[in-house]
């Protein structure tokens, strides 16, 4: 046997050599065609915080709802609604107030009356608004009431007389059905 080994050597280590690199290719292969490898990336800015849903209204240049990450404080809120309005009182805000989902952020214009809560948090927020003595920008904080809103109750307030009940708003057909049951539970009328 060992001259058998002796006389087939060189062409047994060729085949092995070459059945090792027939595997070496099949398996590079294989493994090319499988899934892509796993990819983490840990501290990454974008899954510091989950994202948030804010409404900013008043004297922004662009009111509405607006995604926030957690942790973002009202300062950025107003920033993502395009920044304070040039006749904004920021001075009347806690720029430092952190947002919660849900909150809805009301920057006063200079010489407005502030309202109950300039950050209400849909959650904590008790205070109701009242409909006949609120103002114009105090309506415009509900949801779904913007400017346009907000005028036509104040200027029905003004011609019809005070509110007997909420529900007037939708008989004076100054709101629709779906924007009042939106606002509802939010909203009041003094004796």
């Amino acid at each position: 046997m060992t001259a058998w080994l002796e006389r087939y050597r060189a062409p047994l280590l060729t085949a092995l050599a070459g059945a090792a690199a027939l595997g070496l290719v099949f398996f590079i292969l294989r493994e090319r065609e499988g899934p892509p490898p796993l990819e983490l990336q840990v501290g990454s800015a974008s899954s510091s915080g989950s994202e948030m849903m804010v409404h900013v209204t008043g004297a922004v240049a662009a009111p509405g709802v607006y995604v926030v990450q957690e942790g973002d404080r009202v300062v950025d809120a107003v920033e993502a609604a395009g920044g304070p309005a040039p006749d904004a009182d920021l001075v009347a805000l806690n720029l430092a107030r952190r947002v919660h989902d849900e909150d809805q952020v009301v920057v006063p214009r200079v010489g407005e009356k502030p309202a109950v809560s300039q950050v209400a948090s849909a959650s904590t927020s008790d205070a109701l608004i009242d409909i006949n003595t609120a103002s114009a920008a105090d309506l415009d904080s509900l949801p779904g009431i913007g400017e346009v809103y907000s005028q036509r109750i104040v200027d029905s307030r003004d011609a019809d007389g005070p509110f007997e009940s909420t529900e007037d708003l939708v008989a004076r057909r100054l709101i629709p059905r779906a924007t009042y049951d939106k606002i509802k539970n939010l909203i009041t009328v003094s004796p």
